[in-house]
């Protein structure tokens, strides 16, 4: 009987590793490891690998106490060196598209494209000013030698990397049987990022990544160090809140300005942070037209893990899964 095929959703950032095998039997997912690791101060800085010793001797740790079996892994980024740019190009054939994007993508991208790897996602389509038909796209950009290095140390631990994505795009994907038919805005935070993109069914009509401001990085560092100690003030809390409600609150009204006649229904909350319903209602109280919440990712599915831990992962799981449908 042939063996059913598994694979590892893996993401990695400043604080931990954390990964997630999966497989599919009659249709149905099922988890078969999930675990994360932490990481020590400087390990990884701006999605650079900085210490590989001991970036290696973690992955190697958590493969093996978290019993991974599967080699084949996805890999989700999100982080500063990696760029998200919605922009427009002239209505032409599929097959002639991406040679379009690639070519105009230096108009969109603050750094060398020959410096980056460039991928896109097809985010609708209209008209222009002019009344001419137009194809909307989500550029999505990486620096070449972070992705390089990434794959080496993957290798090194005999893993094999089928596809790199981006983690806030597997967001995505799991948030759209939560919001049905609904506009909604996915309002992502890291310890490094925050990420802002509007959505409704499979088009995207906006996206706005920003590096946590200097005022309030040691806050959120703090609030993310919380998931582990389980200790975090309340003045801590108030400052990343107040933060995220005025980021909030500014993308809102810019999407706004462009679409008044088609207006955001909801926004959903995801982190990995201490406290994070807290911080979605701090969020809600500032944007109060629309509602804020911590969504309850695959729920239903019966995927075997608390909704806690669900969450924690569904970048990894939303990888996975893609990877095998795919």
């Amino acid at each position: 009987m042939a063996k059913n095929k598994s694979i590892i959703g893996f993401e990695a950032d400043t604080t931990e590793i954390r990964a997630v095998e999966l497989t599919r039997v009659n249709g149905a997912y099922q988890v078969l490891a999930c675990g994360k690791i932490p990481l020590g101060a400087g390990v990884v800085e701006e999605g650079f690998v900085r210490d590989a010793d001991a970036f290696s001797t973690a992955l190697a740790e958590l493969l093996q106490n978290g019993n991974f079996k599967s080699s084949d892994v996805v890999v989700g980024v999100n982080n500063e060196n990696v760029i998200m740019r919605y922009a427009s190009f002239p209505k032409i054939a599929d097959d002639k598209l991406r040679n379009m994007v690639l070519l105009q993508a230096q108009e969109f991208i603050p750094i060398p494209v020959q410096e980056m790897e460039i991928d896109y996602v097809v985010a609708g389509e209209g008209v222009n000013d002019e009344d001419q038909p137009v194809v909307y796209v989500l550029l999505v950009a990486a620096r070449r030698n972070m992705l390089e290095q990434l794959i080496t140390l993957l290798n090194a631990s005999k893993l094999q990397v089928l596809d790199i994505d981006s983690s806030v795009l597997s967001l995505c994907r799991g948030l759209a049987p939560i919001a049905g038919d609904k506009k909604y805005a996915l309002l992502n935070l890291t310890d490094d990022m925050l990420n802002f993109m509007v959505i409704h069914g499979n088009e995207i009509s906006m996206v706005r990544s920003i590096a946590i401001p200097d005022r309030t990085q040691d806050a959120v560092e703090e609030l993310f160090k919380s998931t582990a100690n389980g200790a975090i003030s309340d003045s801590v809390l108030s400052e990343v809140g107040s933060m995220l409600a005025s980021e909030t609150s500014s993308s809102v009204s810019y999407y706004a300005m462009q679409n008044m006649e088609e207006p955001i229904e909801s926004i959903y909350f995801v982190s990995g942070a201490g406290r994070a319903d807290e911080l979605a209602k701090m969020i809600a109280e500032t944007i109060y037209t629309i509602p804020v919440e911590a969504p309850r990712f695959y729920e239903g599915m019966n995927l075997g893990l608390d909704p806690l831990v669900v969450k924690e992962f569904a970048g990894c799981i939303g990888l996975a899964m893609q990877a095998l449908e795919g």
